[in-house]
């Protein structure tokens, strides 16, 4: 894979993305980052209908209206977010096979605190490590 420019979020939504995996908490959290090339502009919340500690679970209903709402507001999906409660940042097998290769999968883990925050690029069943920046 060719060397790619980091994804870049503001200061302000990754700590929003951080604190609703800890009100969330201790069920996952998921959202989609948009904004344009490789900066983020925009964080949409989704709610993990599965509550679940393990899975994410989004109606396809509720994908579809975010997806107008983000195509009416001119951006790009650049990336999908969730939390692991009590697990690594890494993805699993089952994020892994349920994840679009085009846009980086950001993953929160409350493991620890403070939690750690890792971006990938999953292509051909695996993942790879993508630079993030946060501003």
């Amino acid at each position: 894979m060719r060397k790619n420019n980091p994804l870049i979020i503001p200061m302000d939504i990754y700590n929003d993305m951080i604190k609703l995996g800890r009100m969330s908490l201790p069920y996952e959290v998921c959202g989609l980052l948009t904004g344009f090339r490789s900066t983020i502009y925009t964080n949409w919340p989704l709610v993990n209908e599965a509550k679940s500690v393990h899975r994410f679970f989004v109606s396809q209903s509720v994908v579809e209206q975010t997806l107008k709402r983000i195509e009416e507001k001119s951006e790009e999906v650049l990336a999908v977010y969730h939390s692991h409660p009590t697990t690594s940042p890494i993805p699993s097998s089952y994020d892994i096979e349920h994840h679009d290769n085009e846009v980086k999968m950001i993953i929160i883990s409350y493991k620890n605190n403070p939690p750690a925050v890792k971006c990938f690029q999953i292509f051909n069943h695996t993942y790879y490590s993508y630079p993030l920046e946060i501003h």
